[in-house]
């Protein structure tokens, strides 16, 4: 049959608290130890007390008191017993210091239970003596307060203790005194002094309960908080790591663009000039970092589908045959097909593949019309034109830039985004007519 698990006492299960199974062995015995070392400390000072409470007896049996007044004879006698208990605790913590060393927890347990029994039992014994002299029981009210106060004692254990010595007090008191309205006062104060007593035991135990849970908790939170710390150190470092090599990909595929424009002296340093003009129209148009990062790398690797053409198609002087124009407009899929494996490029895969489409929908690969064409890609597009009308190719000379502006007022609509140009249109406008643009 399983044991109950409610609390004796009835307290609120949000003051008593509860300590899991896992934490019970820890908790009870850093409440022995912490009892232990009271208990041992004020066995001591108790012994030092009861031998000047020697002297006192001794006095009183030199002046005949224990005669006159037996007591004076029971005091000694009550003195006496609590003088051998105490011994005899402490000869015995002493034996089980030499047998285990640093003193086991079960003998720690034992001598503060013991010196709980036999001091209130003393007490007890000493306030029943001294009904036959003063008619007082302040030495056991003060040894049950002191008890509550000094050690944390389970509740179970110290009502066990407190009854034990409440039915002796209330004997002794009644066959020692005479007087029935000081047996009743006793009877009255004495019962509700021990269930205050009771109650400050049981509430002080519990806050040692509470502020051992409080303690366990902040541990457990401060391992929980050094995990997550640890975890994040860790995600952190393969974040940096993750980045080394994000730049260590896109350095190299920049690269192995550079190169690419490197084998024409027609194209290169085209991809640089892209990016120069996006970042000009982004700026303009007052775009966000992403769009512009975006609109960067997608200028610089736009024509990286380039890779996979034949030079003899790349370099022709004459037109190109139609099988030659098939292959030369493959371009922006192949491109998107090379960065579709860098994690970096993944946002910049729309731009690469539609920046040769036109506004009205004749472009390729996809013939996407209007709106439906990326906008960052129709940004590109006009970039692209721009700079393919003002730089050399093997088979015409470089353009001008009044040229390419000609081309896009003339293609706006149909080939160009007409809002784009005329966003392009203003800071060419601006370069050019640098005094037109200033404030009066």
């Amino acid at each position: 049959m399983r044991r109950s698990t409610k609390k004796f006492i009835f307290f609120p299960r949000s003051l008593t608290g509860t300590i899991p199974a896992e934490h019970k062995g820890e908790f009870f015995n850093e409440i022995t130890v912490t009892n232990y070392n009271r208990s041992r400390n004020l066995s001591a000072l108790l012994v030092l007390v009861l031998i000047i409470l020697f002297f006192l007896d001794y006095d009183n049996y030199v002046r005949g008191l224990w005669s006159s007044v037996p007591g004076y004879r029971y005091l000694f006698y009550g003195h006496l017993v609590f003088a051998i208990g105490i011994t005899l605790n402490l000869f015995y913590s002493f034996l089980a210091k030499l047998n285990a060393e640093g003193g086991d927890i079960r003998h720690q347990r034992c001598f503060v239970l013991t010196f709980n029994i036999v001091t209130s039992l003393s007490c007890a014994l000493v306030s029943t003596a001294d009904q036959f002299i003063h008619g007082g029981i302040t030495v056991y009210l003060l040894c049950i307060f002191g008890l509550a106060i000094v050690n944390f004692v389970r509740p179970k254990i110290m009502i066990s203790i407190y009854t034990l010595s409440y039915l002796v007090f209330i004997l002794g008191i009644t066959y020692a005194q005479a007087n029935s309205d000081i047996v009743r006062g006793h009877y009255i104060n004495g019962t509700v002094l021990v269930i205050l007593a009771i109650f400050l035991s049981s509430i002080l135990y519990y806050s040692k309960v509470k502020d051992f849970l409080s303690r366990k908790t902040i541990e457990q939170h401060k391992v929980e908080l050094e995990n997550k710390n640890e975890e994040l150190n860790k995600t952190n470092q393969e974040l940096q790591e993750s980045f080394l090599a994000l730049d260590e990909s896109q350095n190299m595929i920049f690269t192995l663009t550079l190169t690419l424009e490197s084998k024409d002296s027609n194209t290169h340093g085209h991809s640089q000039r892209v990016s120069e003009y996006v970042l000009a129209i982004a700026n303009k148009l007052q775009l966000n970092e992403a769009d512009k990062i975006n609109l960067w790398r997608a200028a610089i690797l736009h024509d990286i589908g380039k890779i996979g053409i034949p030079d003899n198609i790349l370099n022709k002087r004459s037109s190109l045959s139609k099988t030659e124009w098939g292959i030369m407009r493959s371009h922006p899929v192949r491109g998107e097909a090379i960065c579709s494996k860098l994690k970096f490029a993944r946002e910049i895969l729309p731009i690469i593949r539609h920046h040769h489409e036109h506004y009205d929908g004749n472009g390729y690969p996809d013939g996407l019309k209007g709106e439906e064409i990326p906008f960052l890609a129709r940004i590109v597009s006009i970039a692209d034109t721009v700079d393919a009308i003002t730089s050399p190719r093997s088979y015409r000379l470089a353009g001008t830039m009044e040229q390419a502006a000609n081309e896009l007022r003339r293609c706006s609509g149909t080939q160009f985004d007409p809002a784009l140009v005329e966003v392009f249109l203003e800071i060419y406008e601006s370069i050019n007519n640098p005094e037109e643009n200033e404030n009066p």
